[in-house]
């Protein structure tokens, strides 16, 4: 049986979900102007996959930052012109899938009355998939159907990012100047996170947590090529971020794993909150990453359950965490960009070091 990445699994779920949406609406439209209920279902299926493949290999992509970046109700009539410019696509091919072609008179004759009506339940559905993607198709999915109202024990690998310094940028900056920086900042950084399987929990500040399924994150390594891929994607803008604001962003990262409480928050406001101690001992590694002054801190739980491990995770010792009693192994982990080694850090310690108990 094939297993599907978290990142392929959300890519799937928005596409049936644009399938799903534009579905329910021609069925509405066919309903209206009393067409067949088959010729605009089949219509509503080839527009609403060709909406989801724009969406997860276009406007997610890096080509889409420009759309993505853009004011909601531009991109929302940028969109509703996508989605005119497949519904004429999809009068061909449906009348060719049904071998239908008397029907084309009709639909060319009503053009002006068609048209407006196919705008406006296009904008209403970008509408709703605007919003889900807001929330998160995936825990739009498990509020709805309640996976999480009662608390539920899940292994996952947390990643808490920070930016250095954002009280002394926040001055030279300024209030607004510095809103607008850390705004393309985490737009920024996004992207890497979702595109190698994790989910962006919380924005904090002038930071953000995000987390992977255990499995996903160390087996597969999604963890590490996140990381390199967030300083990838800030290094690939670093002229924009000195034209645009006169600084560059530097920010650190920690990152640990283990058995987290997932579970149904608020009422009239619902959202899925996370608790125990292993988001504790993961702020803690950001923290360590801060006093030892070097960009990503990982933890011994997830180091040791990388396979190999990776040649870039240099240790650095052993840290205390509040309410721990045991000391937790550290490790940096070296970015694409300063990879080597230090000549002083001889191969055996990384794995002294992991299987100390």
């Amino acid at each position: 049986m094939v297993s599907l990445s978290t990142s392929s699994r959300r890519k799937l779920t928005s596409i049936l979900l644009a399938v799903a949406i534009f579905a329910s609406l021609a069925m509405l439209t066919a309903s209206v102007l009393g067409r067949p209920v088959i010729n605009g279902l089949l219509s509503a299926i080839i527009i609403g996959t060709g909406v989801g493949f724009f969406e997860e290999f276009y406007v997610q992509s890096r080509r889409g930052r420009w759309l993505r970046s853009m004011h909601p109700l531009k991109s929302i009539l940028i969109y509703a012109l996508v989605v005119v410019a497949l519904f004429l696509l999809s009068i061909l091919l449906s009348r060719l899938i049904l071998w239908d072609w008397n029907s084309l008179p009709w639909i060319y004759r009503h053009f002006p009355i068609v048209l407006p009506i196919v705008i406006t339940f296009s904008v209403v559905g970008i509408v709703v998939m605007r919003v889900a993607h807001f929330i998160g198709v995936e825990t739009l999915f498990h509020l709805t159907i309640g996976t999480y109202h009662r608390p539920v024990v899940e292994k996952k690998v947390l990643m808490f990012l920070d930016i250095n310094d954002s009280t002394a940028l926040a001055v030279r900056l300024g209030a607004i100047e510095m809103k607008s920086f850390l705004g393309k900042f985490l737009f920024d950084i996004s992207a890497p996170i979702t595109n190698n399987g994790g989910d962006i929990y919380l924005y904090k500040g002038d930071g953000l947590i995000a987390l992977w399924p255990w499995q996903e994150a160390v087996s597969c390594g999604k963890i590490l090529h996140a990381i390199d891929a967030v300083f990838a994607v800030v290094q690939q803008e670093h002229d924009e971020y000195l034209k645009q604001f006169g600084v560059l962003p530097a920010f650190r990262i920690g990152v640990h794993g283990g058995e987290i409480v997932i579970s149904e928050q608020g009422d009239t406001k619902r959202a899925i909150g996370i608790y125990g101690d292993t988001i504790n001992i993961a702020a803690r590694m950001e923290e360590a990453a801060k006093v030892h002054g070097i960009p990503c801190m990982i933890s011994g739980d997830v180091a040791k359950a990388l396979p190999g491990p990776p040649a870039r995770l240099v240790p650095i010792g052993y840290e205390r965490v509040r309410g721990i009693a045991t000391e937790i192994p550290i490790f940096e982990y070296r970015v694409a960009r300063d990879a080597a080694p230090p000549a002083e850090v001889s191969a055996r310690q990384p794995m002294a070091l992991l299987h100390r108990s």
